[in-house]
């Protein structure tokens, strides 16, 4: 996936005492990688390795697996699939390193736009704390008490200085009350992709087989459930399939989003995941403000369809669409959403 410059370039900061992989630091980001359907802890990352611990089977010494890499939310999940090969296994301390086989893949805007914001700061909540800094003596005042002879000037310059002070405390704690009636941030990004339906898994179990490239009718994937039985989905469509958590060998949840299929010129739309709590807000919102991490911002209105949809326990998913035609290269990245309430003026 194509992104522009201002995402693809990596925030350079001060790092200290974090371990190094070449010329990526390692980050204690929270993590957890599955791994021929074990799950690992993690420990540190970077762009093209991680430090792992567990369970450690020899077997994966030196092994090359598809690997995916979990990382926890409040409420929900972001998955990614990397290509990596088992490094450095220490069976008894139950330690190994993973470097990336593929580093460029098709993983590398999403974890790379993580990476930045764990480094930036925005992924740490503040809660709803506000600072407000000491205000800075005038240095016009400080003169007058120096000078009497610059006392008339320097009531004025204190005067206009107190007047501007009063006016930016005015418009501070007005945009301060605008922000806390009218807006609303969901804790929960939403993620551009191209218009279409998502196949979820009819029953728990581990899945059989996938097929990407099913035609329409054909087998898209089969779930061998907890009971026995073997749970066929016909792909709906001749469309493209992009799979979520459809893959051979992995376990699934009743529910669980497997495949996302859409037809090659389908718009993108945003998608996300609201918490319950939320969808009252929402579904009444004047309209939803979307910010993606090139700073660009468009205004977005919720398909009223999604909101009836059945919920999970992570939240109601629901689509949101653009009001503006969102380009092809925009689809993979990952936005922040604030709901817009209407006003009463």
């Amino acid at each position: 996936m194509d992104t522009n410059t201002a995402q693809n370039t990596v925030t350079t900061q001060t790092l200290p005492n974090l371990p190094v992989q070449g010329e990526h630091p390692l980050l204690d980001i929270p993590f957890v990688v599955g791994i021929d359907g074990r799950q690992f802890k993690g420990e540190r990352l970077s762009l093209v390795a991680a430090e792992i611990t567990g369970l450690m089977d020899p077997a994966l010494d030196g092994a090359t697996r598809l690997m995916r890499f979990m990382f926890p939310f409040k409420g929900f999940s972001v998955t990614l699939e990397v290509l990596g090969q088992v490094q450095a296994l220490d069976r008894g301390n139950g330690h190994a390193t993973v470097s990336f086989v593929d580093p460029a893949g098709e993983h590398l805007p999403q974890l790379r736009h993580l990476i930045n914001s764990y480094i930036a700061g925005d992924l740490v909540a503040l809660g709803e704390v506000i600072g407000v800094a000491p205000s800075i003596p005038s240095p016009a005042n400080r003169a007058a008490a120096m000078n009497a002879k610059r006392l008339t000037f320097s009531r004025v310059v204190g005067s206009a200085g107190l007047a501007v002070a009063t006016l930016a405390l005015i418009a501070a704690v007005g945009t301060l009350a605008y922000n806390r009636i009218f807006t609303q941030p969901l804790t929960a990004p939403g993620l551009a992709v191209q218009d279409g339906m998502t196949l979820t898994a009819t029953a728990g179990g581990q899945v059989d087989y996938v097929n990407l490239a099913a035609a329409k009718g054909e087998v898209a994937f089969t779930i061998r459930a907890t009971s026995g039985e073997m749970l066929s989905i016909a792909m709906p469509c001749d469309c493209t399939a992009t799979a979520l958590a459809a893959t051979v060998g992995a376990t699934v949840t009743a529910g669980e989003p497997m495949l996302s299929v859409h037809t090659a010129d389908a718009p993108i739309v945003i998608a996300a995941t609201v918490p319950a709590a939320d969808v009252l807000t929402l579904a009444f919102a004047d309209h939803v403000k979307v910010q993606f991490g090139d700073g660009s911002t468009i205004n977005a209105a919720v398909d009223s369809a999604s909101l009836r949809a059945e919920p999970t326990d992570a939240g109601l998913p629901v689509r949101l669409i653009p009001s503006t035609p969102l380009p092809a290269d925009q689809s993979g990245q990952f936005a922040k959403l604030t709901i817009i309430k209407k006003s009463w003026f």
